[in-house]
């Protein structure tokens, strides 16, 4: 097994306090020694950049650690570079619709073909609401886009990385299979689905999903640099070369820079930062872009069958922290194919994580399990503030 480490030099390490300096009765926090020290563990499983921001209150700690692109000098990441952020686009979608259902165009529990009628082949629709929570029980696309990934093979995504694909076609593609199960009888993790409120937010509103992510969203939180993914897939600023890896002992990475925007969109489409993830999720807490009524609706918990929790574009988890062991933390997590994010926060937005790397493993050369627990650990080390 291959576990290359690299050297993790600080680039940027800045711990700001709007107050000014600290009180000198009080214990730093975060605690920026244990991040460094986390981080680094982390960083040196693979030859990634990796990028982090911890807050906590108004104190806030920030690093890059490796190089941009595995090319012989590299320019080094910087905590301000972009990534794609995957999956976390669907806590952004999900709050369009909350929105729009707060202002009654729309019940969440609406069987989609009320507003779709046609779009999927079922006999029973799913729900707004069950779309939302991966409840629905429609297939994902992913399996039939590339298919040679259930055998280990990248040549698919080689292939077709680039080709653009409207959303009504992915939903197509999802639906030759037969669901998964009855509406609301099990959970299984959908971007068909994502990509059919998508669609429900456009034929609501009238108005392309970017209009209205940058309308309702990434304008009223202050994300200056996040924005949903053109099908060109054009990273428009300094960012980390996304890298899948292939298997292939020649050729062991393999660059995604131009994944095709559409085939990501509703569900995965989004470029930001971690400082921006950061902003968004706060923005999503403190009022600004969801009512505490609609916050706790958001986070009504379904059962996913694993550790992890589920609302409507939230995973919620437990982190065990020593003075609340049961706290449970709200955030998401994104893959998108070279790029990952894990972002989670308190409900009252005091502590924040988010990291970001740019090199997914999808052929173990890492060892998955040391992975977890060095991610887990740094994660739990910004919103603990203790070593787990």
């Amino acid at each position: 097994m291959r576990t290359p480490v690299i050297a993790t030099a600080a680039l940027t390490l800045g711990l700001l306090a709007s107050t000014g300096c600290a009180n000198a009765d009080q214990p730093d926090k975060p605690d920026t020694d244990l991040l460094q020290d986390r981080l680094d563990d982390f960083a040196g499983l693979s030859e990634h950049a990796v990028l982090a921001e911890v807050r906590n209150g108004d104190r806030t700690w920030s690093e890059a650690t490796g190089p941009r692109n595995l090319d012989p000098g590299s320019d080094q990441a910087r905590p301000g570079d972009l990534v794609r952020i995957g999956s976390a686009t669907k806590s952004f979608t999900a709050s369009v619709l909350i929105q729009l259902e707060g202002e009654g165009e729309l019940d969440l529990d609406d069987p989609i073909g009320d507003h779709l009628p046609g779009l999927l082949p079922y006999d029973e629709d799913p729900t707004v609401r069950q779309l939302m929570t991966h409840t629905s029980g429609l297939p994902d696309f992913l399996p039939r886009l590339y298919p040679s990934l259930a055998e280990g093979d990248v040549s698919d995504i080689r292939e077709g990385y680039r080709n653009d694909h409207e959303p009504e076609e992915l939903v197509a593609l999802a639906a030759q299979d037969p669901p998964l199960f009855e509406p609301g009888e099990g959970y299984a993790y959908s971007n068909a689905g994502y990509a059919v409120l998508g669609l429900l937010i456009e034929d609501l509103t009238g108005n392309t999903l970017g209009h209205e992510l940058e309308d309702r969203v990434i304008e009223p939180a202050g994300l200056d640099d996040t924005y949903l993914l053109s099908p060109n897939g054009a990273i428009r600023g300094p960012h980390p070369v996304p890298y899948i890896t292939t298997g292939e002992s020649d050729d062991p990475y393999f660059d995604t820079t131009g994944l095709s925007g559409t085939q990501l969109w509703a569900g995965g489409g989004i470029v930001s930062t971690t400082g921006d993830m950061n902003d968004f999720y706060g923005a999503l807490t403190d009022g600004t872009l969801l009512t505490e009524r609609q916050l706790a609706e958001a986070t009504d918990w379904v059962d996913t069958g694993k550790s992890l929790r589920y609302g409507l574009g939230l995973f919620g988890e437990q982190f065990g922290c020593a003075d609340d062991p049961e706290e449970v933390f709200i955030g998401h997590t994104g893959d998108a194919l070279g790029h990952e994010v894990s972002s989670f926060h308190s409900v009252d937005g005091e502590r924040q994580v988010t990291v970001a790397w740019n090199i997914g493993d999808k052929h173990g050369y890492t060892d998955p399990d040391e992975f977890v627990r060095a991610l887990d650990a740094f994660i739990e080390a910004g919103l603990c503030d203790a070593d787990a």
